[in-house]
């Protein structure tokens, strides 16, 4: 596993929550949840983030997170890499 990679995770958001996110731009976001995230992008994009534009009250976000394996190594916090 490399030291440092990206990973996309693509979801729906309501569009009140969407104008929430934001006004908080260039802030620290944490997820409550199991967060399963893909290495590649059109995955993400394509599976997740566009089918949510065919709700008119909803908006496709696709979040790029750069990962640093050091940092995750020393967290509490669970990380996997899950293969096929």
């Amino acid at each position: 596993m490399p030291t440092n990679f990206q990973v996309f995770r693509g979801q729906g958001l309501s569009v009140e929550d969407f104008e929430k996110m934001k006004k908080t731009k260039g802030g620290l976001m944490s997820f409550n949840n199991f967060l399963s995230t893909s290495r590649n992008r059109t995955v993400s994009l394509d599976n997740f983030a566009r089918p949510a534009t065919k709700n008119p009250s909803s908006v496709g976000i696709l979040f790029v997170m750069a990962i640093d394996t050091a940092i995750c190594m020393k967290s509490s916090t669970p990380f996997a890499e899950v293969s096929k």
